[in-house]
């Protein structure tokens, strides 16, 4: 993308591809205070975790535009444009928009003397902007990694979201699962409503010393029942502290989503204290997308593509259940994989299922962040994976297409780079 703006953005430090900065939000404090303090101009819900976040921001972000709420959300990482990480009713932020938000703050920062912003919180500070000016009543955030320093944190939230803990990132927010949670609490504020996923009563304990004005947790204030595959979605009933929804109908594939949409009704429900009205709930799950996520893209009858950023053991574990409860009619994958910021290849691969894989393509994105693809492969091999390298996705992709038998399934994981090249290809 093109212009003043976009230029000083990439001239910035990048945390999310060079992660060897010590976080510190004193200059994004300083930024932010010299435009307004903008991140104090609307009510927000804030979503961390190590999986689901974009999916909690997305729900919630539908039914709250369905419900007539002028609404924000900010979520990363991209699938290859990032003007879809800032949007306002579910709409991308223009390209211009957005050069001109982020060259009036990089003369601000230099009228100022602001040193040292990140990549990501100029990104921030642009999307907070954007939202004040644009008179957003809501702010749906996710958290870059991590929690306590990440540049988001700066807002004072409502209502925070933790989907789920496990181990990620832990050369920066580890090494232990104890200290990811002790950082992932950073985003509960004294005045927060507390909203947690599946997370073991250890790390709840952790999490618990925060200050907090209430918690609910999923399996206990959130309750999950009847839920049962159906066309295209799961239906399932849901009872929380503000209301009751039977037969609710979630056009997401994957049992786990179920989890992530209840949590996003929650934080919805605690922000107007008070229950949804069924019918918004209705319109908003059934006509709800998730780009990437388990996203199934058939480019004939017998050609099937899964898109999916699952890039983690846990993650991996989830594509692997979902394929079989969803797809069970293929009897074998062909799985392209790229890996990115030293994730175990080992782990992922045997996580998502070996048994299952009848070729595993390891793909050369030619991206400083990738994990070695020759590695990948050889590891695919040394777990009984028949494994290939390809170099060259752009052609690659349709031959891989081409060579699909009937009963063989296309999938795409590993990372939201592969999946947003191979998207991007598929589309044309």
């Amino acid at each position: 993308m093109r212009g003043a703006g976009f230029d000083w953005l990439r001239s910035l430090h990048n945390f999310e591809s060079q992660r060897n900065l010590i976080p510190d939000l004193d200059a994004l404090t300083r930024l932010l205070y010299s435009v307004g303090e903008p991140q104090n101009a609307f009510l927000s819900i804030h979503i961390t975790g190590t999986n689901g976040k974009t999916t909690v921001a997305s729900a919630a972000t539908h039914i709250l535009t369905v419900a007539g709420v002028t609404v924000g959300t900010f979520t990363s990482p991209d699938l290859g444009d990032i003007t879809e990480r800032i949007r306002i009713n579910d709409v991308q932020v223009d390209a211009e928009r957005l050069n001109e938000e982020l060259f009036l703050l990089s003369e601000i920062a230099n009228a100022f003397g602001i040193t040292g912003i990140s990549y990501f919180e100029a990104l921030t500070a642009a999307a907070f902007s954007i939202f004040a000016l644009e008179g957003v009543e809501v702010a749906v955030v996710e958290v870059g990694m991590g929690g306590s320093w990440d540049a988001t944190n700066l807002i004072d939230a409502e209502v925070a979201v933790i989907t789920s803990i496990d181990l990620d990132h832990q050369k920066q927010i580890g090494p232990t699962i104890t200290d990811i949670a002790k950082v992932k609490s950073g985003i509960v504020k004294e005045g927060s409503v507390l909203i947690m996923g599946e997370i073991s009563e250890e790390l709840v304990e952790v999490i618990s010393q925060r200050p907090r004005k209430q918690s609910l947790r999923l399996g206990s204030e959130i309750v999950i029942s009847g839920q049962h595959q159906g066309v295209g979605g799961w239906m399932f009933d849901l009872r929380t502290r503000r209301g009751s929804y039977d037969q609710l109908f979630a056009s997401v594939r994957g049992k786990h989503q179920v989890q992530n949409i209840a949590l996003a009704i929650a934080a919805v429900e605690e922000l107007k204290e008070g229950a949804i009205s069924k019918e918004i709930v209705d319109v908003s799950l059934a006509t709800l997308e998730l780009p990437g996520r388990f996203e199934v893209t058939a480019m004939d009858a017998k050609k099937v593509v899964v898109l999916d950023v699952a890039h983690n053991e846990s993650s991996a574990q989830e594509l692997g259940k979902a394929l079989k409860e969803e797809l069970p009619v293929f009897r074998g994958w062909v799985v392209l994989l790229a890996l990115t910021h030293d994730r175990n290849a080992e782990e992922f691969i045997r996580a998502l299922g070996t048994t299952e894989i009848d070729l595993l393509v390891s793909v050369d994105l030619k991206d400083d962040v990738q994990v070695d693809p020759v590695l990948v492969a050889e590891t695919a091999s040394l777990l009984g994976v028949k494994s290939e390298l390809l170099s060259q996705l752009d052609v690659g992709i349709f031959e891989q297409l081409r060579r699909l038998r009937d009963d063989q399934l296309l999938v795409v994981t590993g990372s939201h780079k592969i999946v947003g090249k191979v998207r991007n290809l598929l589309k044309g």
